[in-house]
This record gives C-alpha cells, sequence and structure tokens, in this order.
C-alpha cells in the first residue's frame, strides 16, 4: 500500500511552548503524528473491504481506548499478513464475537510482542515479490555485526537518512529483537507494512513547522525556513 497525503491533517494537540528553541523536536513531533494518521487510516480502509462500515467505525472507537503504544504495536500488522489477518477478523465476527472483543485481543496480542513501527528511506522503488511479501534487505555491511548485511530504520525525522534523495519513507514493523545502537535500529531484513513518498512528508513537516514557529520566531530555525 502507497499512502498518500489525507485531505485531514493532524490536529496538533501540544503547544508551541513544549518545541520553544528546538526546531528539531517540532519536526519529529510532525512527522510522528503525521506517519501514524496516515498508517491509522490506511489500516482501516483496507479493513473497510472485509468489514462494514459500521463495524470498521467501532473498531476506530476501540483502538481509541488503547495508549500509542498499543494501537501502534497492532498497526505494526506487515503487508503481506493484512488479508490473512482481516479474513480471520470476518469470520469471527460472522461467527458471533463483536467487533471489540476481535480488537481488544489483536491489540493485546500485539502489544504483548513489543511491536512497534519505525522509517527506512530509500530512493529504490521497492515492491512486495510474487509470494506478497513485502520486505527491505540487508544491504550494507555492518561490522558490529560480522559483517552482515543489515537494512537500517529509525523512529524520528531527525534521524531519517535523506542523503540519497529517497523517493520512499517505507513505514516498517520493529521488533524488540532488532539491534540499536539509540538513533538508529538493525536488522538483516524489515517487513515492511506501507509506504509515503518522501516529498510529500517532507513537504507537509518543513511547511507545517514553518507555519507554527513564523508567529512568535520562537522555535530555532525558524527564521531561516530550515
Amino acid at each position: 500500500d502507497q499512502i498518500s497525503v489525507h485531505e485531514d491533517m493532524p490536529q496538533h494537540t501540544k503547544s508551541e511552548e513544549v518545541f520553544r528553541g528546538s526546531l528539531n523536536k517540532l519536526k519529529d513531533y510532525l512527522f510522528d503524528q503525521y506517519m501514524k494518521q496516515q498508517l491509522l487510516e490506511d489500516f482501516l480502509s483496507s479493513l473497510s473491504g472485509y468489514l462494514s462500515d459500521e463495524n470498521v467505525e467501532e473498531a476506530r472507537r476501540v483502538f481509541a481506548e488503547y495508549s500509542e503504544h498499543d494501537i501502534y504495536a497492532a498497526l505494526s500488522l506487515p503487508y503481506e499478513l493484512r488479508e490473512r489477518r482481516f479474513e480471520q477478523f470476518e469470520k469471527d465476527i460472522d461467527s458471533g464475537k463483536s467487533v471489540k472483543e476481535v480488537i481488544t485481543s489483536f491489540v493485546n496480542v500485539s502489544a504483548s510482542h513489543g511491536f512497534g513501527v519505525g522509517y527506512h528511506c530509500s530512493p529504490l522503488d521497492i515492491r512486495p515479490d510474487d509470494d506478497d511479501h513485502w520486505m527491505i534487505k540487508g544491504t550494507e555491511a555492518d561490522h558490529r555485526d560480522g559483517d552482515r548485511l543489515m537494512a537500517y530504520y529509525s523512529s524520528q525525522y531527525r534521524h531519517l537518512y535523506k542523503k540519497r534523495h529517497p523517493k520512499f519513507v517505507y513505514i516498517i514493523r520493529t521488533d524488540p529483537t532488532h539491534k540499536t545502537d539509540g538513533n538508529w535500529s538493525r536488522a538483516d531484513s524489515l517487513s515492511v507494512i506501507a509506504r509515503v513518498p518522501f516529498e510529500d512528508v517532507e513537504n507537509y513537516v518543513r511547511s507545517t513547522a514553518k507555519e507554527i514557529a513564523a508567529p512568535s520566531q520562537g522555535v530555532e530555525g525558524a527564521a531561516d525556513g530550515a
């Protein structure tokens, strides 16, 4: 799934004071909110192919009862597993289970495994293979792992690797077994959930950060349009 900009942009609830003095923090926040809203809407849109509109809205309400951490553990369901999982949701509900029961179980199991979402930038047009597996394979030898080929990701906008003029930001499932140095994490391969055109998210983050910071110039770097 390729996610594009939705008309309904994230509603920002944090005060400008939270970001005073740090343009990086502001951009990290905007990026995180943007990507996660896109992922939630994409997940529910795909789910609508299996459940009624009423049941999809009920699923949205159930998700809203959970912490952000648990919600995104569930939304980290990789691309190739969605069809199978959504078909099971449909069967369970048709057999008499409530939407709340089904989604609650799904979120709790996902959260118990410690899954989450991370982001990998690439200039490559990476697509699912013939078996519908959507993977990013490691291409860089890492001496910390015996020169094994590793793929890298981050959870923050400031740490995205932008030097190779990326075309896409791939949303990937994170796993507690992945290795990390704090800013970057790595694994032999990464399971893709969806992707967003890099230009879309870059334009959104830059323009929105500028709009928020401009009135008072209270955020460091706002004056130069960084």
